[in-house]
């Protein structure tokens, strides 16, 4: 008897690793909704006919407590108008037949599988996540120094396999994503660790989803460095399916393989991924029935004012149409994860949320700034570079003064050739751009009148 015992375990671990909800050509886009007005996914996925979005990012807050970007609790106050826009754009979306998957992590904030202490408390925060938004689709989006905690990442596959198992127990099922960073040559050691702990642990993976973006190195094709990553990574989940005694069907790895470019200009410069670049893709995936082809992120499809070569969150840095890219990527879709959306360029969409400030009212510590924001604060004005909340105009890089009072100089803020200071009551100019160089060291600061 223990022999078959030990088969049949075998046999129940080995089906776990597979999930038998795996969807070949799904388009689904992120949508960065901690972005000020709050993206309307109903309204995007209605007019453009994008069928799933991936919703980003859910981290910790003040401890193991599940939020969007650090900043908004989960499942929060319903009077808090982001919140409310970012549950009335999910349920308007389903109403029409469209569906969401949520990403837990993320570059920025602290994953919580690394600020929960125990399984059980990861396993209860996930919950809480679920529950507030009805969930069957979730994603892990695991980089930067979260990959190479192997305790926090145990901890993190140890709660999610028991989450798939009480999804189980009920008769559902609970998709889960692995999003993880990659170069051309396939995933990194640390991307094959992490993956290696997700299948030990008994997780069953939908899809093994890459990052095909920010190489840190010159790709003059940016499609062509995403196909050969995908083509490394066939390659890598073949052996990683095989160590656990599971053969995988060509079919079958093409199918767990997600694909996620940075459309248009990425980070690392001079990397641009074009609208060619995601013809050819949107053409690979379909060739191959890759899983699920997504990009970052549906807020940037579009030109930046004036066709701007800037890298931003709200536009891609590059000429294009607006929703261009979506337009390409769609046409690899051959499935979906709701009931469909039936396209309605009418749509008019629900509410943004209202929350965010009006141009040059008063700096509050609680208040959410995105990039552009004009705040006033000590008779100055004060004008936001990215996303902040609580970091005091004239003390952190985040702002640069726009007009108004001279203010006292700050060792953590950031001064622009020409951004004068007082300092010790004497007037300072900057030479070129600096952060913590004391005006009276001399350059890059010289005393004015």
């Amino acid at each position: 008897m223990k022999p078959f015992i030990a088969l049949s375990a075998l046999a129940a671990a080995l089906a776990g690793l597979a999930s038998p909800i795996a969807q070949a050509g799904v388009f689904a886009p992120y949508v960065d909704v901690t972005l000020w007005p709050t993206p309307q996914i109903d309204k995007i996925g209605i007019t453009q006919g994008i069928q799933q979005f991936t919703l980003a990012f859910v981290t910790a807050q003040n401890g193991c407590n599940p939020s969007w970007g650090g900043v908004m609790p989960i499942p929060g106050n319903a009077a808090d108008t982001q919140m409310a826009a970012i549950a009335s754009g999910i349920a308007n979306f389903r109403a029409k037949g469209g569906e969401v998957m949520l990403s837990f992590g993320g570059a920025n904030g602290l994953p919580l599988q690394q600020a929960c202490a125990t399984p059980a408390a990861l396993q209860a925060a996930y919950q809480r996540t679920l529950d507030a938004y009805q969930l069957n689709r979730i994603d892990f989006d695991i980089e930067g120094t979260a990959q190479t905690d192997a305790a926090a990442n145990q901890r993190n596959f140890a709660a999610v396999a028991a989450l798939q198992k009480s999804y189980q127990a009920k008769g559902k099922t609970l998709s889960v994503s692995l999003t993880l960073p990659v170069m051309p040559y396939g995933l990194t050691q640390d991307g094959l660790n992490v993956l290696n702990a997700a299948l030990k642990s008994g997780t069953a993976l939908d899809t093994v989803n890459v990052m095909a973006m920010d190489y840190g190195q010159r790709n003059s094709d940016m499609g062509l460095a995403a196909k050969q990553a995908a083509q490394a990574l066939y390659g890598q989940l073949d052996a990683a399916y095989k160590a656990r005694g599971q053969t995988l069907s060509a079919a079958q790895l093409w199918r767990k393989i997600g694909l996620t470019p940075m459309i248009g200009l990425n980070d690392t410069r001079p990397e641009t991924f074009t609208l060619a670049n995601a013809a050819s893709l949107a053409a690979f995936a379909s060739a191959n029935g890759i899983g699920t082809l997504a990009m970052w992120s549906v807020s940037r499809d579009q030109a930046c004012p004036g066709n701007a070569a800037t890298v931003g969150p709200a536009c891609s840095g590059i000429a294009q149409t607006a929703y261009a890219f979506s337009s390409a990527f769609k046409t690899a879709a051959k499935d979906h994860w709701g009931s469909g959306v039936t396209p309605n360029p009418n749509y008019g969409g629900g509410s943004s949320g209202n929350g965010g400030p009006v141009n040059g009212q008063a700096w509050s510590a609680s208040q959410i700034y995105q990039s552009g924001n004009l705040v006033s604060y000590a008779g100055a004005t004060w004008k936001a570079q990215w996303w902040t909340q609580g970091d005091t105009p004239g003390q952190a890089a985040v702002w640069q003064q726009q007009g108004g009072n001279l203010q006292n100089w700050s060792a953590s803020a950031t001064y622009n050739g020409g951004a004068c200071a007082l300092y010790q009551g004497k007037k300072y100019c900057a030479k070129w751009w600096t952060q913590g160089s004391v005006p009276t060291a001399g350059d890059p600061w010289s005393p004015a009148n």
